[in-house]
């Protein structure tokens, strides 16, 4: 930030802080040639010569927009994002013709460590099952046990394994046995057995030729009592955001549904879809907000010079 402000700083930009773009202004021939501002309880009309870009974060905070696209994330605890993720700039871009994409996609994250040690454990669905490597970032964790699992998830402890999270995480069942730790959390009788006999065989040998977790953390759970922590997406922390926005070109333009660039409009970051989602990795939003941020910059000076 302190680079993007220092180069900011000898632009010759005029900067308009606590200014709130209310719309877009379209010329004759449909071209965006400026926006509406409002600012100390006055609304102006600003001047775009070469265009207006885009760049107002997804809309994590608009429990509207959220509900209708993405009822999904609209279910996590924790909504990452500025106050200003309220989708506006996507309505902008829409208001003038902008298609959607990919406005149910989002980074859910299951933070499970530290500690570490965590990871001798078995993340499970609501049948008792294994659905992915528990050793993984936290992003995959959060996504598969969200959009695949419905967000009901139990991490299996054995006592020798038994640790609490960093992250507070409710216990959501104890028992003597694992046929009483399936009772308890209402799975299928024998399904969370079947898994941790086959777990338990090869990890006697340090093996996980199902979702091969990294060899450190791979240890037969057979020690009880055990016990089962709460990574329900109802009873624990899922963090998200949005991934989805408006549909644009390499260069950063809008494009209409029918793939045509708007003249004079632009967008970046996570206004826009983002090119990982899914598969989402923390700093990605980032590197496409400044990257493709510098393309539509340079785009709507060059139109300017026209």
């Amino acid at each position: 930030m302190q680079k993007l402000l220092a180069a900011v700083a000898v632009s010759g930009a005029s900067v308009r802080p606590d200014a709130r773009a209310t719309a877009l202004v379209r010329g004759a021939d449909g071209d965006v040639v400026g926006a509406i501002v409002r600012a100390d309880g006055r609304e102006a009309a600003v001047r775009a010569r070469g265009g207006v870009v885009l760049a107002t974060g997804g809309f994590i905070n608009d429990e509207r927009m959220l509900r209708l696209h993405a009822p999904e994330l609209a279910r996590c605890k924790y909504r990452v994002g500025a106050e200003g993720d309220d989708g506006s700039g996507i309505r902008l871009g829409l208001s003038a013709g902008a298609a959607p994409l990919n406005l149910g996609m989002g980074s859910i994250s299951l933070p499970v460590t530290p500690p570490k040690a965590i990871l001798k454990g078995l993340l499970v669905n609501g049948q008792g099952q294994r659905f992915v490597n528990e050793d993984a970032y936290f992003g995959r964790l959060g996504e598969h046990a969200l959009l695949h699992q419905g967000g009901r998830c139990f991490w299996i402890l054995d006592d020798a394994t038994f640790v609490r999270p960093d992250v507070p995480r409710k216990v959501a069942a104890v028992g003597e046995t694992i046929g009483e730790l399936e009772r308890e959390l209402g799975m299928p009788d024998g399904a969370l057995a079947a898994t941790l006999e086959l777990y338990n065989r090869h990890a006697a040998r340090g093996e996980d030729p199902l979702f091969h977790k990294k060899r450190d953390y791979v240890v037969p759970l057979e020690q009880p009592p055990f016990g089962a922590l709460d990574c329900t997406v109802e009873g624990s922390l899922y963090a998200a955001f949005t991934l989805g926005g408006l549909h644009t070109d390499p260069d950063g333009a809008a494009l209409t549904p029918a793939g045509r660039p708007i003249p004079g409009l632009y967008a970046a970051g996570r206004t826009t879809a983002c090119l990982a989602a899914p598969g989402y990795a923390s700093g990605l939003s980032l590197g496409d907000g400044s990257f493709f941020g510098r393309r539509a910059g340079r785009a709507a000076a060059a139109r300017a010079g026209r």
